[in-house]
């Protein structure tokens, strides 16, 4: 009998690890509710580690915080056999300081080991771990889905039954009482992440649970979670004595020149752009709780909280309502409307208007209080302390918000050289990404930027001279002129020469084909080009063909063509813009058809033939 056992034993392990492929063979996690303020997150991992994406899985991370610590941590390997090799514990990990970009000053640390090339694949690993968390204003999201197959997955709750909790799957997903106090949510045979392109954050949301305490203490301050309005009224605790600032701190603001409420806002963001920078520190519970204006004022940095804080409290010695604004930016997924819950990682400023409603990120370099940068775009937003409803929609801009227009006269030599003299006109959003970068560099680096736009499209562009307009004025299109010439303009083949004049970019397209896309497509924000381009021609060429005239209007994008010819000179003509920050899945197709379209319209040569 003790054989026979012992022969199922090893034909199990040996099925176990007969598969090609990495994938996690057991996740388990139990989130054991304490107190008002404390609770014990165990986890527990086991990991057929079988190619390089399985790998990744053996480089181990923990993250900790002042408000969460890691007790204790297990990690063993196995061989192909079955057989332990190896065994880890917490005094191996090494401890790092985590930090995102420009925070100089916060708590959160990762433990840190590497274990993935201790043994050859196959091998197995198991992880075991046990975090202590000392606010349940932080409990983790459930997110069994990663990178490769997860064959079996659950998550705990254990409260006691008078603590009360929400929880929310976007999928529809529903928690199984299976005990007074325990809760228990389970999800077998989880495909991987799609490697789609361009997917939008929220995808990665279809197998996740979020939770949310009904109450939960943040060191000396109590919230709740039941409401948008309770969210907002937490916030409004946290920073409703930081508006405090000394009007003589800012008395070298001088809005005399303002005729307008607009000019005086922008005045003023323009004084917080001038007098501060971007740095965040965040000790404590400064990671949520924003720092005085008055400290803003004296220390001239801050984080985007500490920045909406000093700017919301100048506007408002002005007489200017304004109000702090809680955002979870697109490249991190939305917020649902139907789950109050505190997953945001931004702040910026809402001023509303009688006509408008301005809204104003006061960490953007060379931002403008009339644009809105596009990861805060059509994001649902909680407004903090306003006269009016709690949650908002930030708005989405329009592609002529976003627009690269290109006008130039090009002279056209019969053996394919030219000389061209044009002007590239960057609006809104565009001239804002190219402003800042013209302004830091070299005048050298400033023409090999200018080359850099039109490397596609006309190759070699060597530049006599050139000229950058509106560099100072931020809320002007930045114009950019220049005269040059091109060695090789035209491809040559035989007798034929052949132009390319959709500049300085072609509409191209790498997208998946729809057969082979399964999520919804994110473009980004809306933005247009243009271009309007005359091209004289020597008398020894002769037009022989040229891009079909197009004009197609979808819901998705407009674009529309037009060549034009009258003795030796040919206009080019031609507008391509997005509407949209996604595309469904359901949509794709015909986006899709719309992109194709484009490339081929931007990709049709001019054929000249030689006489």
């Amino acid at each position: 009998m003790l054989k026979r056992i012992l022969i199922l034993s090893l034909l199990s392990v040996s099925l176990q690890f007969a598969g090609e492929s990495s994938q996690i063979l057991e996740s388990r996690e139990t989130f054991t509710i304490k107190s008002i303020d404390e609770a014990e997150h165990k986890v527990f991992r086991k990991i057929y580690i079988a190619d390089k994406t399985g790998k990744d899985f053996a480089k181990l991370s923990l993250h900790t915080n002042d408000y969460i610590d890691l007790e204790s941590v297990s990690v063993k390997l196995f061989d192909k056999k079955g057989k332990r090799k190896k065994k880890y514990k917490k005094k191996h990990f090494e401890e790092r300081k985590f930090s995102g970009s420009g925070i100089i000053g916060d708590e959160d640390f990762s433990f840190v080991l590497n274990v993935s090339t201790v043994l050859p694949t196959p091998f197995t690993l198991e992880l075991e771990y046990t975090k202590t968390y000392h606010s349940l204003f932080f409990w983790p999201t459930w997110s069994p889905q990663r990178s490769i197959d997860v064959v079996h997955a659950s998550y705990t709750v254990d409260a006691p039954a008078e603590y009360t909790f929400r929880s929310f799957s976007p999928a529809g997903l529903e928690g199984k009482k299976i005990s007074e106090t325990q809760t228990v949510w389970e999800q077998s045979d989880i495909a991987p992440w799609a490697d789609d392109s361009s997917v939008p954050a929220e995808t990665y949301d279809r197998h996740r649970v979020f939770f949310a305490p009904q109450a939960f203490e943040l060191d000396d301050y109590s919230g709740s979670s039941e409401s948008w309005e309770a969210v907002s009224d937490f916030y409004a605790s946290l920073a409703r004595d930081q508006y405090t600032l000394d009007p003589l701190s800012v008395n070298d603001l001088n809005l005399s020149d303002a005729s307008t409420l607009r000019d005086s806002i922008a005045e003023i963001y323009d004084y917080v752009q001038r007098k501060t920078r971007y740095v965040g520190m965040e000790l404590g519970v400064h990671g949520w709780k924003p720092h005085s204006s008055q400290w803003v004022c004296d220390n001239k940095y801050g984080d985007c909280k500490d920045l909406a804080t000093f700017f919301i409290s100048i506007l408002r010695l002005n007489g200017i309502k304004a109000y702090p604004v809680l955002i979870r930016t697109r490249d991190r997924g939305v917020t649902y409307p139907e789950f109050p819950d505190y997953s945001f990682n931004h702040a910026i400023a809402c001023v509303p208007l009688a006509t408008d409603t301005l809204w104003v990120d006061c960490t953007a370099d060379d931002g403008r209080i009339d644009i809105i940068p596009e990861g805060n775009q059509g994001c649902n937003v909680v407004v903090v302390g306003s006269d009016g409803p709690v949650l908002w929609r930030t708005p989405v801009q329009k592609p002529a918000d976003y627009r690269y227009h290109f006008e130039a006269d090009i002279q056209l030599a019969s053996d394919g050289s030219a000389t061209i003299r044009g002007q590239l006109e960057l609006t809104g959003q565009a001239s804002m990404r190219s402003r800042s970068s013209f302004q830091s560099v070299t005048r050298d680096d400033k023409r090999k930027s200018i080359v850099k736009f039109f490397k596609a499209s006309a190759p070699g562009l060597e530049l006599d001279t050139f000229r950058i307009s509106n560099l100072e004025d931020k809320y002007a299109p930045l114009l950019i002129d220049f005269e040059g010439h091109v060695p090789h303009l035209a491809t040559k083949t035989g007798k034929r020469l052949f132009v390319y004049p959709a500049m300085p970019w072609k509409s191209l397209w790498y997208g998946e084909h729809p057969s082979r896309r399964s999520e919804d497509f994110y473009i980004g924000a809306p933005f247009m080009t243009s271009q309007d381009i005359n091209i004289s021609i020597p008398s020894s060429l002769t037009l022989e063909s040229r891009p079909a005239n197009v004009k197609l209007d979808t819901e998705f994008g407009l674009l529309t063509q037009t060549v034009t010819e009258e003795g030796q000179h040919i206009r080019y003509t031609g507008v391509k813009s997005e509407k949209k920050l996604k595309v469904d899945i359901e949509a794709y197709k015909q986006y899709y058809d719309f992109r194709v379209k484009a490339k081929q319209a931007h990709t049709a040569p001019l054929v000249f033939k030689q006489n």
